[in-house]
């Protein structure tokens, strides 16, 4: 209240005058103190930090002393030289080393990749020879099957067997190729002949392969006085019955008019004889395999007796 004008009444204008000015004595009482207090926290700090600053520059300056004498000590081959210079050293050989195996690595790549380039070419080569090797193959499949479809004598110098044998009269001499009209049956024109006189003798010719059967052909002994031996002769291929003899001749000749195939022609004799005879020719057609055979269609027993 002693600040304040005593003059009685006072204008609007004074009072808010007089209001501010109280205001701001408050405020610089407020203020001046804080502010002092903060010169001194300031000045504080600002001592504090010169002082962590000091410390700093004379850690550094140590640590670049130390530093410097380390490198003059690798620089004379001091001992640490064996740590930092000899690692690098080892460093820098290693990656030599490595740069050396990869280079190496790649020279055995090209070269393989060289090779590899060879190997296809000439497969390539070998695939266009393919449609040529193809084409052959065809040709020789063809040209078997033509043989194999072919009607010729597929009997001569096999294998033949007989249950027994008379003197020197082997079976062999039923597939020699010998058949003349000479009666010279120990010499040039030699027969086979069993030597017991019963009935189921047998005369077999392995052919080697399954073919297919078209004619059996019988040539009996040519001297008159024992053709009849012949009678009762039954002819089969493999199970098959093929024909059998009935009557005395020189040659008989069946014709087998189905389809049957087989590897063995076996003469087996019905009556109580010995079997005598010159020669037999099979013609067929083959070999063939199981799986090739075709199925007959005749229903007849496959005979065909011609005479001559």
């Amino acid at each position: 209240s002693s600040g304040i004008n005593a003059e009685w009444p006072l204008r609007p204008g004074t009072i808010v005058a007089s209001i501010f000015d109280h205001l701001q004595m408050l405020l610089a009482l407020l203020i001046v103190p804080l502010f002092l207090r903060t010169q001194a926290l300031n000045d504080n700090a600002t001592s504090d930090i010169e002082s962590q600053i000091s410390e700093l520059k004379t850690r550094l300056r140590e640590e670049s002393l130390d530093l410097r004498e380390e490198m003059y000590s690798i620089l004379r081959g001091g001992g640490a030289e064996s740590t930092l210079a000899g690692a690098v050293r080892d460093l820098v050989n290693e990656v030599k080393y490595c740069q050396q195996v990869i280079l190496e690595q790649k020279q055995q790549i090209n070269t393989v990749q060289a090779e590899m380039m060879e190997q296809i070419q000439e497969l390539k080569s070998y695939q266009e020879l393919i449609p040529r090797i193809a084409a052959q193959q065809n040709w020789v499949g063809n040209v078997i099957e033509v043989m194999r479809s072919e009607v010729r004598l597929i009997s001569q110098h096999k294998l033949a067997w007989q249950n027994s044998t008379a003197d020197r009269y082997h079976a062999d001499f039923i597939v020699d190729g010998v058949y003349t009209m000479s009666i010279d049956e120990a010499g040039v024109n030699p027969i086979t002949h069993t030597q017991i006189i019963q009935s189921g003798n047998i005369l077999m010719i392995d052919l080697g392969g399954r073919f297919k059967i078209h004619t059996v052909k019988v040539w009996n002994r040519i001297d008159g006085r024992w053709q009849d031996r012949a009678i009762g002769l039954f002819v089969y291929a493999d199970e098959e019955l093929i024909g059998r003899i009935v009557d005395t001749k020189d040659l008989y000749n069946f014709v087998v008019n189905k389809d049957v195939y087989a590897r063995k022609i076996i003469l087996k004799q019905s009556l109580v004889k010995q079997i005598n005879l010159l020669e037999v020719q099979v013609f067929g057609s083959g070999p063939f395999g199981n799986q090739e055979e075709e199925e007959g269609e005749g229903e007849d027993e496959g005979l065909e007796k011609i005479d001559y």
